[in-house]
């Protein structure tokens, strides 16, 4: 009964058998009442309609709202467990945005302040100097921003790229890129600032400042490095009961992702950190997995009195913590089986205690210093500059030598040329020449057989004339002798 052609069929015949009804009861009613009955007739058919209308548009509201009232309810629990996790859980199993957002609090804390998206104004003045818009592109209200920006504040500044899919970020996110230079703050608004460099720029910097059409990202603090922030999972707790090669300490590196960003010379340490070591891995890049064989407590925190992240370095080859948010507040305690990372004298000072057995060596890489990386990078490449002038200026006659042999060669390579080709047309009009001989020859020894024939034709020819002649000249004569006979004998008597 759902095909709606029964239905039709059915309203088709209603409406006939009205119509025969309406035609016999206009015998007997009046015509007022024949049409009142139509009126009704056509009235209930157009409620009919309305009724089954309304009927399936409130059908329809109630299956959106009984499906959004399931999304809503499913979207709350959602968020609950994204925001607080499963509490059903006494140990999470999955992270937290309150717990992400303390790793993140953690991760960022000596990091200093970023501003991201921000848009220079114009091309670099002459020092260098560049004018820089800190409001993102798309700010509703640019005059409620405060960049918070000092004063011959310190900003190492980078140009950014839209982050590759591969990352994980959301479309659209844009990360670092190239490294544009170290720069102090010399003109602040809230708004913007204008920064000058605090090192002379090298000609691939002054390029990109100079091209433009890229947001830069301004960094307080120079960006840190880590062990952990090239891995797969960075907040991810390594299982350190397993081989290193099998989990690494520092968690699994993408080969693909981290072949694009660094040097086939470089990948290899970055792949192989907090993986098993081998033999020729130096020592201070050699760590010793150990596992405790008696319960054992070790001081962590230096004795320094320090305040916010200034550190004295007293303590740094002890590998105390002098920060106060870094402190444990308390001894380290190793509870006998547990499983530790650390330097090989230390390791070997515990091992040779009698608290630890080694397990197995770790290789870890050593940490890179970006801010004084930078700035000796830049100071040898001016003495590599200098250097590179020197060299030019002992090399500047012969480079002008050189110029002038290869343009001699050059010409000698072009007069060559020229030579050869006229050599070729001179073949090729000797070869022309020598077909047009041929043929001359032949139509001259043609043409002196015509003519061998013509004279013996002509000779024969002049000999008959000659016979002819003579012939002729006989008959003249003997007839021209006759006539004056003939004439001498009439004069006679």
């Amino acid at each position: 009964m759902d095909n709606p052609v029964i239905y039709q069929a059915l309203g088709a015949l209603l409406v006939l058998f009205f119509l025969f009804l309406t035609y016999m009861f206009t015998k007997t009613w009046r015509w007022f009442h024949v049409v009142c009955t139509f009126f009704v007739f056509g009235a209930s058919i157009a409620f009919c309609c309305y009724v089954a209308m309304s009927y399936k548009t409130r059908a329809a509201w109630l299956s959106i709202e009984r499906k959004n009232r399931l999304e809503m309810e499913k979207a709350e629990a959602e968020h609950e467990t994204l925001m607080y996790g499963d509490r059903s859980e006494v140990v999470q199993t999955k992270p937290s945005i309150r717990t992400q957002n303390a790793t993140f609090a953690r991760t960022v804390f000596d990091r200093g302040r970023v501003w991201r998206e921000c848009t220079p104004q114009g091309a670099p003045q002459g020092d260098g100097s560049v004018s820089v818009s800190t409001v993102p592109p798309g700010t509703a209200d640019p005059a409620t921003l405060d960049n918070q920006i000092e004063d011959k504040m310190i900003l190492y500044a980078f140009t950014e790229a839209e982050a590759p899919p591969e990352i994980g970020l959301p479309p659209g996110t844009k990360i670092p890129q190239y490294y544009l230079g170290e720069f102090s703050a010399v003109a602040v608004t809230s708004t913007s600032v204008t920064v000058r460099p605090t090192l002379p720029l090298d000609d691939p910097q002054r390029q990109r400042l100079q091209a433009g059409g890229q947001t830069w990202t301004l960094y307080e603090t120079m960006p840190i490095d880590g062990h952990n922030l090239f891995s797969t999972d960075p907040v991810a707790t390594s299982n350190l009961n397993e081989n290193a090669d099998v989990a690494p300490i520092f968690g699994n590196m993408d080969p693909d992702f981290l072949g694009k960003l660094l040097p086939p010379g470089v990948l290899d340490s970055y792949l192989r950190d907090g993986k098993r070591s081998v033999a020729t891995d130096p020592p201070d890049k050699t760590w010793v997995k150990v596992q405790f064989v008696v319960d054992h407590t070790e001081a962590v925190d230096s004795d320094a009195t320090l305040g916010g992240v200034e550190g004295s370095q007293d303590w740094f080859d002890r590998g105390r913590a002098e920060i106060p948010l870094l402190q444990r507040g308390d001894v380290a305690k190793f509870k006998k089986g547990a499983i530790g990372v650390f330097p090989q004298g230390g390791a070997d000072e515990l091992i040779s205690r009698g608290v630890c057995e080694r397990i197995e060596p770790i290789y870890v890489r050593s940490l890179n210093d970006y801010e004084y990386q930078f700035r000796s990078t830049h100071l040898q490449m001016v003495q590599i500059g200098q250097d590179i002038e020197g060299i030019e200026r002992n090399i500047a006659e012969q480079t002008a030598t050189n110029a002038r042999t290869v343009t001699l060669i050059t010409y000698r390579r072009d007069e060559k040329a020229k030579l050869e080709q006229d050599l070729d047309k001179f073949k090729y009009e000797q070869k022309e020449i020598t077909a047009y001989r041929d043929k001359l020859q032949v139509v001259f020894n043609e043409t002196k057989a015509e003519l061998s024939r013509l004279y013996r034709t002509n000779f024969q020819l002049s000999e008959e004339i000659r016979t002819i002649s003579e012939e002729l000249t006989r008959e003249i004569n003997r007839r021209t002798a006759e006539a004056v006979a003939e004439v001498d004998a009439a004069r006679l008597p």
